[in-house]
């Protein structure tokens, strides 16, 4: 399956909000020119951001449709998302095993926006999984 990564449409953007919806991600402060989507065939079957902050950049928002997933979607978006942060990278996820190979790990200590967001995700988007702080390494 070849995918392209490329900027958001107007088009796009509208799905892409209707499925961090479906898929109870993080909905704040959604900006089109903060994402990448992955299509196949003119259809999104991905997406993710990177949101910036003073300190640091965040990569979040991560999507894949439920029919593409297990391709390497996920992996190719992160590896493109990576390449658009300026400043250290960090994620919030209950899926660290997915990010470890992609160069992420555990960390306990990180800046103010990262806790502000670890706090959105365990109050506002619970879920039976832990949340964890992780940041890029390589």
């Amino acid at each position: 399956m070849q995918t392209t990564i490329h900027k958001v449409t107007e088009k796009e953007f509208e799905f892409i909000k209707q499925h961090i919806q479906l898929f109870e991600l993080d909905n704040r402060e959604l900006q089109s020119e903060e994402f990448l989507v992955a299509s196949y065939q003119n259809s999104v079957v991905g997406f993710g951001r990177i949101r910036s902050y003073e300190s640091c950049n965040e990569l979040c928002s991560l999507g894949i449709i439920e029919t593409e997933r297990l391709k390497g979607i996920g992996k190719q978006l992160v590896f493109e998302l990576i390449k658009k942060s300026s400043n250290p990278l960090f994620l919030v996820c209950i899926i660290p095993d997915f990010f470890v190979p992609l160069g992420f790990e555990i960390v306990s200590e990180y800046p103010t926006e990262l806790q502000n967001k670890l706090n959105y995700c365990t109050s506002e988007l619970c879920v039976p999984e832990n949340y964890v702080v992780m940041k890029y390494t390589k």
